[in-house]
Order: C-alpha cells, then structure tokens, then sequence
C-alpha cells in the first residue's frame, strides 16, 4: 500500500484528496495545523501528522522520523491574504520550506503533486479563445502571483518529481464562498458583476480530487503543469441557471453592478478587513479578476493525457451541491 502525505487535509479541497485517498487503498498521512479542524479526518485509517510549514528545520527532524512517502499532494495554501507579503509566505515560503526539508532528510517522494490555481496563468489573451497550458503566464492578483512564483521554485529544481495541477473554480459541498450567491438566489436576488457577461470555467471538488490521484496514477507525469476543469464553457448566466434549477426556482430578480459601484464597495470591505486583521474576499486587488471576460479554459491536455472524465457538469454538480447544503442545514 502506498504511502501519501496530503498537507492542507483539513481545508475544503483537502477533505475530497483525503476521501479520494483512502477510497484508492493509500496508506494516509494528514498534514494539518495545529488547531485545525478535524471534523473531516476521522476515518480512523487517517495518521494525523501537525506539520509546521513556517519552520524548515522542523519539518525535516519529523520527516527523519516519519520516513519516506511515495507520493506527497502539497495542497497547503493561502487562498485570502491581508497582502501580497501573506500570499507570498503561505504559497511560496511554505513551499520552498517544504521540499528542502524533504531534500534535508533525504526523503523525496516519487511523486510530488503542488496544488496551484489557475490564477497562476491569468486569464485569457486577447487573442486567444481560452486558457491554455502554453500560453505566457500573466496572473492578475497577488493569490495568483504567489501561485506562480510556487511553480517557477518548483520548476527550478534539478531532478525533483514535481507536477502540478491548476484548477479553475472549484465548487461543491463544504465550499462557502459560492454558498452567498446560493443564499441570494434562494431568497429570489441575482447579482452578477460587470456590463459584460464573463466567460467562466467549473470544477466540482470532487473531480478535484479525482483528476489529481489520475495524474498521480498515471506514469511518467513529471515537470508538467494540468490546467483542471470540467472541459465545458460556461457563461455568467449559466452559473445563474445551475442555481436556479438546483434550488427549483423558475424566476429571479437579476441585478448586474457595474464594476464602477463595485470598486469602492471593495475599498471599504478591504478597510474593514484590516481593521478587524481579518482577510475578505472582494477586496480592490481582486478587481482585475472580476473585469477580465474570458475565464474559460482548456482542459484538453487533462483529459486526453490521463483519460479522465469529470463525473460532474456545472448543472449536476450544482444540485449535488445544493442538496448537500439542504442537507446540513446551510441553507
């Protein structure tokens, strides 16, 4: 049975790898903070293991110990930051910490998986249809700097087995971000931002999962970066319409704010952010992101290079995901 380190096991994403895990007969180590929640990992075929990502020294002592995984996910992350110094820190400090302390105890895995984003490319080109894995990286926020600057560190070692993945916009059960709009569209109101419909790119958390341990699984993956989505094109209202038909709802009132009104409704969520030292998720750095039209993306080379096949588009997995929330009670 192989044995696989999975950090950030405790977050939304890291839940489905560490499910995905154990449904694939690995021998599962949770790297988690102290102080997580671990509501999610108490299977109790889960070993447990606090790893302190911010201290070199002490990772590689724990990794004397714990010996040696075949298989490493580095899902660990930071996803809201109060600054570009945070993002930084939590992406590519953590990282480059991370596999020095492997080097130091002379425990690299065969395979190293960085869980990146597809902010890390940026969006579009003017001059091309979508997304694509060749296409010169031009990340549009601090979140996706931070992403890249992690793969370049990666991509600079000599002889380490690292792959990474960049999902477009995850969703599923557990996910709260998403969960607002869900909220809205329930009680009848939904908002989109900008003049322009953007067009969008999905993947459910699930098929996350699935899509990593299909590259993990498949030889000779190495020094590539694969773009994850469920290969369909969306557009803003088709996000609007999974909703809607998720919730059972025929109609709704349909707001789109200008990116003029949004600007400074961001600059003070932003400030108040700061003042409570608490990261929020429309802030001004985020703008460029909201402004740019063309997120879709493609995911040609993932499906064609580990044959795998989402179990979900937007509209099923929407009322997978909204029968989830139902079910628990947060909606």
């Amino acid at each position: 049975m192989p044995r696989i380190l999975i950090t950030g096991a405790s977050g939304f994403i890291g839940g489905y790898l560490v499910a995905t895990a154990l449904e694939r007969g690995y021998d599962v180590t949770a790297a988690i903070r102290a102080g997580s929640d671990r509501s999610r990992l108490s299977d109790p075929r889960i070993r447990l293991l606090e790893l302190p990502l911010g201290n070199e020294a002490a990772m590689a002592q724990i990794f004397a110990e714990t010996g040696r995984f075949d298989r490493i996910i580095h899902n660990a992350g930071v996803t809201k930051a109060l600054s570009k110094e945070a993002y930084q820190e939590g992406n590519v400090a953590n990282t480059r910490r991370l596999v020095h302390a492997l080097q130091h105890a002379g425990n690299i895995p065969d395979q190293f998986l960085f869980v990146s984003s597809l902010a890390a490319l940026g969006a579009a080109p003017v001059d091309s249809t979508m997304i694509h894995e060749g296409q010169t990286p031009n990340p549009l926020t601090f979140y996706g700097e931070s992403k890249f600057e992690a793969e370049r560190f990666l991509a600079s070692l000599d002889g380490f087995p690292w792959v990474a993945v960049q999902p477009t916009a995850v969703y599923g059960p557990w996910e709260r971000d998403i969960l607002t709009f869900i909220k809205l569209a329930h009680k009848g109101l939904e908002m989109s931002i900008g003049r322009n419909p953007q067009r969008l790119s999905f993947i459910h958390a699930e098929d996350v999962a699935g899509a990593v341990f299909s590259i993990l699984e498949t030889p000779e993956i190495a020094g590539r970066k694969l773009i994850l989505s469920d290969g369909n094109a969306y557009r803003t209202e088709d996000l609007g319409a999974a909703v809607r038909q998720a919730l059972g709802k025929k109609n709704t009132l349909k707001i789109r704010l200008p990116l003029e009104l949004i600007r400074p409704i961001a600059a003070v969520t932003e400030t108040i952010g700061r003042w409570q030292n608490k990261a929020v998720p429309l802030n001004r750095n985020k703008i460029a992101e909201l402004a740019a039209e063309n997120w879709h993306c493609d995911a040609g080379p993932l499906l064609e290079t580990v044959q795998f096949q989402p179990k979900y588009d937007l509209y099923k997995g929407m009322v997978n995901t909204v029968q989830w929330y139902r079910h628990k009670g947060w909606l």
